[in-house]
């Protein structure tokens, strides 16, 4: 941990880890005084109950995941190379997980939650509908832009390039094997050039 990191940090960073790699059910308040040296008191000044450390947890883990595509998408210039950096991002996933446990921790948890905790469940839905906001925008923006085709349904490529690159992601997990992750990459930005740039930018690239 860095040095000033407080008390209330260290026990969000912790469970963020431990969450994303055990689940909400799977990690237990024990589990969390473990990973922070911390007693149930230490604890518990700073949080209500494990609910509120999921949520908190959540939320630090959410921010990761769009910290990471910003990074990625920070040299990118034009709208097409921006889409492709998105790919990236989610590549960089499989090689350099953005928390401890791998994977997408927003489709981590929502996998995790559908079934057993309602407001988990709520706020990974939240953090899907900012991922595909995120690509949404970068869509759009290339539309305007004439790079991409203006018929295009931004919504379903949003989907498309999500649900895709999600289920590799799990696959690789699955598998321990990052090649469903390569694959996955490889169809998607094959879709982009081959579906969405319009005919004269493909001339130009």
């Amino acid at each position: 941990m860095k040095k000033g990191v407080t008390t209330r940090e260290r026990i969000i960073t912790k469970s963020a880890e431990l969450f994303n790699t055990y689940g909400y059910h799977g990690c237990s308040l024990s589990d969390i005084m473990e990973a922070t040296k911390l007693k149930k008191g230490g604890i518990y000044n700073h949080f209500k109950n494990k609910d509120e450390i999921a949520v908190e947890a959540f939320d630090y883990n959410y921010d990761r995941v769009f910290r990471r595509f910003r990074k990625v998408l920070a040299e990118a210039t034009t709208p097409l190379e921006k889409l492709y950096k998105v790919v990236d991002a989610y590549v960089s996933f499989a090689d350099d997980p953005v928390v401890k446990g791998g994977g997408c921790p927003i489709f981590n948890t929502a996998m995790d939650a559908t079934n057993s905790h309602p407001q988990l469940k709520r706020k990974a839905r939240l953090g899907i509908e900012g991922l595909l906001t995120y690509i949404g925008i970068k869509l759009k923006d290339g539309i305007k832009e004439g790079v991409f085709r203006t018929d295009i349904n931004v919504d379903e490529v949003a989907g498309l390039m999500i649900m895709t690159l999600e289920g590799a992601l799990v696959m690789s997990q699955v598998n321990d094997s990052k090649e469903f992750v390569d694959i996955a990459s490889r169809f998607v930005k094959d879709y982009i050039k081959n579906n969405l740039v319009q005919e004269t930018e493909i001339t130009n690239t």
